[in-house]
């Protein structure tokens, strides 16, 4: 369904120019869900927004490599040829909904346009779909919250508005960024059974960002993991967490917290030393160098930047001392 090779997104600093995303690869089939992890600031949502052709043009470009879509290269598309797919065969629930919906606008009138403008629905036909979409993602009272404008309505409803809004067109791939931040819990199980049941009913594919692993174990096939910009780790779900082979992955599974009632009161949660390096300072050699327990002397740049290679069956860690490494990737 989509194939992404060796993609570079760079971005123009006070410091020079930065890899936002730096030489990334990644396959999404038909129907599956993969799941992007990383701290803020690695790259997730950039890789997103590269994907949907959204990089600000005055300060950011998508420098090298491929989107296949469906066997057509999304970076050789026109503008205009881009805005037919975005949104119809390729959309986006953006990370936060406040900012994403337009305030002057009712919640119907954002939904309708989509309509409008991907299937030529009338302004009559458009309404009705609209309504049927907000009752499919679980809105009481349709008819009248078409007519209500975004601060109406509470973080959870406006979620899904931009799942409605993403979903009008049926596309066959939904990037969801973080769909799920700022909700409560209860709210987000509601939004990722809502995800799943659409998912089965539309046969879509799914490239689900966040930095939640919890979400990432419930909802994912597939996960990659990012860091400073590349991927670092990428394997099925069941085997990132049963034998995570890289460092960084390690630690963030580790940190996610867990709940012993007769231990509770000893228990300190793990942490990742240090923070993720600003994009002009990554070191040379492994980008995790300095955070890394295990980090030795070829991590510092004497055998260059560690290629992501096969840990074991489908497994794939940038990293020179992974568990079981075999294989370099193309």
């Amino acid at each position: 369904m989509l194939s992404v090779k060796n993609l570079v997104t760079t971005f123009q600093t006070r410091q020079g120019s930065i890899k936002a995303v730096d030489n990334i690869s990644f396959d999404l089939p038909k129907g599956s869900t993969l799941g992007i992890v990383g701290e803020s600031g690695s790259g997730k949502s950039v890789t997103a927004l590269s994907i949907m052709r959204l990089i600000p043009k005055d300060t950011g470009k998508i420098l090298q490599g491929d989107i296949i879509f469906n066997g057509q290269n999304i970076t050789t598309l026109t503008e205009s040829g881009m805005r037919g797919m975005r949104g119809n065969k390729i959309s986006m629930i953006f990370q936060e909904p406040m900012t994403s919906l337009n305030p002057v606008f009712t919640v119907g009138n954002q939904i309708q346009e989509t309509l409008i403008l991907h299937q030529q629905l009338s302004l009559q036909q458009a309404q009705k779909k609209a309504i049927e979409l907000l009752q499919m993602v679980g809105i009481p009272s349709p008819e009248k919250r078409i007519k209500d404008y975004p601060h109406h309505l509470s973080g959870g409803m406006r979620q899904r508005v931009m799942i409605a809004i993403a979903l009008a067109c049926k596309p066959d791939i939904l990037i969801a960024d973080e769909p799920t931040t700022a909700l409560d819990v209860t709210i987000q199980a509601q939004i990722l059974d809502l995800l799943k049941n659409l998912q089965k009913e539309l046969a879509m594919s799914i490239i689900m960002i966040t930095h939640d692993l919890g979400v990432v174990a419930e909802f994912c096939d597939d996960v990659a993991v990012m860091y400073c910009g590349k991927i670092i780790e990428k394997a099925p779900i069941h085997q990132i967490f049963a034998q995570p082979q890289h460092p960084y992955t390690q630690g963030l599974i580790k940190s996610i917290p867990t709940f012993h009632p007769e231990k509770s009161h000893e228990q300190r949660l793990s942490t990742i030393p240090g923070t993720l390096p600003p994009f002009h300072e990554i070191p040379s050699g492994c980008s995790f160098q300095n955070r890394c327990q295990y980090a030795q002397e070829a991590c510092k740049g004497l055998q260059g930047t560690p290629p992501l290679a096969l840990a074991a069956q489908a497994h794939w860690a940038a990293c020179f001392y992974p568990l079981h490494p075999k294989t370099h990737q193309d």
